[in-house]
């Protein structure tokens, strides 16, 4: 089996290239694991040829590179899964393992621990690898699946420290031929197999929380962090979805700044997106995880709340009313007064998500129309071609109305 470490070495420097690409990724813990693949590679070299000619010096400077190698595995983990553990803990764990596997090697390949560590090992491999599949898809860190991966990291590096170490060529005497071939299939496979499996795992895992983290960025707006127009809608067709199936209510807000284009001329467009990010973080502190809120595009922001009935929402959104116009954006002197119109509307049973946001598109319409600062409620419940060009037609208004209004301050 003298070239399975040659086989570990070779898919080693063909992932090291992979790992220095990611380097540059937010992800934390990558440079921890780039360092170890090439230490690891360094020291399966190192160990195979220490092994093979019988050099007892070379293979404890085997040993020290690999135990070196499990503290930067160990570390990156501790980084990539942030873990609350301290950073000592890192070379001690590393000590441990390279340390159990040295002893392990010591006792001979026939000895029950050499079996145990062994099988163990392979064993923890696909745990590792589930378990790095899973650990980013729920919002709170889960400790079980967290201690699953140190876990099977911890054993997998002992049973690669007690193969690498052992002399090729066995021969056992105390088990049947059965038991042999398992146990030699379970040595070659973690000598040829394991640490590229790791790192391939590792690999896998980091582009998952890229890739995820490209899809929150595009999913929220990035001034405001409220979610952007169509994660908005997405997230709406599914509550609603849900909402009709389990028979409960559900309705929409579609809020409006008043006088936005005033701020912006007046103030400049940078106080403008202030205005706008401290109106989004004033809705997102009130409403506290009651619904969901995106903005819709400009100074038009959307919130779905499952479970409200339309007196429900019409009462929360008085009192978002009535906060966004006693908390003025700004600091010191320069305070900006603001205020919102809002638009209400309750899904019937068969709505979809577009045809409740087109009939708050219709009620904010009447609020801007009665004063603004205040909240309306849609009186029609059936969209038709007809609604919808009366929605369009509000919209324009609304513009329209603001540019008059200007307009009129302008000359006066």
């Amino acid at each position: 089996m003298s070239f399975l470490p040659a086989i570990s070495v070779t898919a080693l420097l063909a992932i090291q290239p992979l790992l220095l690409s990611l380097r540059r990724s937010a992800v934390a813990g990558v440079r921890d694991f780039s360092k170890a693949c090439a230490l690891c590679a360094v020291a399966v070299g190192v160990m195979a040829v220490a092994t093979t000619l019988h050099m007892p010096l070379a293979a404890l400077l085997g040993y020290a590179i690999l135990t070196l190698a499990f503290f930067f595995i160990l570390r990156g983990f501790r980084r990539f899964l942030a873990l609350r553990i301290p950073a000592w803990v890192c070379p001690l764990l590393a000590a441990f393992a390279g340390t159990t596997g040295f002893i392990i090697t010591l006792g001979g390949d026939e000895s029950l621990a050499a079996r145990v560590i062994v099988l163990t090992g392979l064993i923890a491999a696909p745990l590792l690898s589930a378990g790095l599949m899973v650990v980013d898809r729920s919002q709170e860190r889960n400790p079980v699946i967290q201690a699953a991966i140190i876990g099977s990291v911890l054993v997998g590096c002992a049973a690669l420290a007690h193969v690498l170490g052992a002399a090729p060529g066995r021969s056992p005497e105390l088990w049947g031929a059965p038991a042999d071939t398992a146990f030699e299939f379970a040595v070659a496979a973690m000598k040829a197999l394991f640490l590229p499996f790791l790192f391939l795992a590792v690999i896998l895992a980091v582009q998952n929380r890229m890739m995820a983290g490209l899809r929150a960025a595009i999913a929220r707006d990035g001034l405001t962090g409220a979610l952007s127009r169509g994660a908005l809608i997405e997230a709406g067709e599914q509550m609603i979805a849900d909402c009709h199936a389990r028979r409960r209510a559900l309705a929409f807000l579609l809020l409006d700044l008043d006088y936005f284009k005033q701020i912006n001329d007046r103030h400049g467009h940078a106080c403008g997106d202030m205005a706008l990010a401290h109106f989004a973080d004033v809705v997102l502190n009130f409403l506290g995880g009651r619904g969901v809120f995106g903005r819709i595009g400009g100074e038009e922001f959307g919130i779905v709340l499952p479970h409200h009935t339309e007196e429900q929402a019409t009462a929360l959104a008085e009192e978002i009313c009535r906060i966004v116009r006693e908390t003025p954006a700004g600091r010191g002197h320069r305070r900006i007064g603001l205020t919102v119109s809002i638009g209400i509307a309750a899904a019937a049973p068969g709505d979809t998500i577009t045809e409740v946001m087109i009939r708050a598109d219709l009620a904010l319409y009447e609020s801007k129309a009665d004063g603004r600062d205040r909240c309306s409620v849609a009186k029609c419940r059936e969209i038709d071609a007809s609604t919808r060009a009366l929605a369009a037609a509000a919209a324009q208004l609304r513009e329209a109305d603001a540019f008059r209004q200007e307009y009129a301050r302008q000359i006066a």
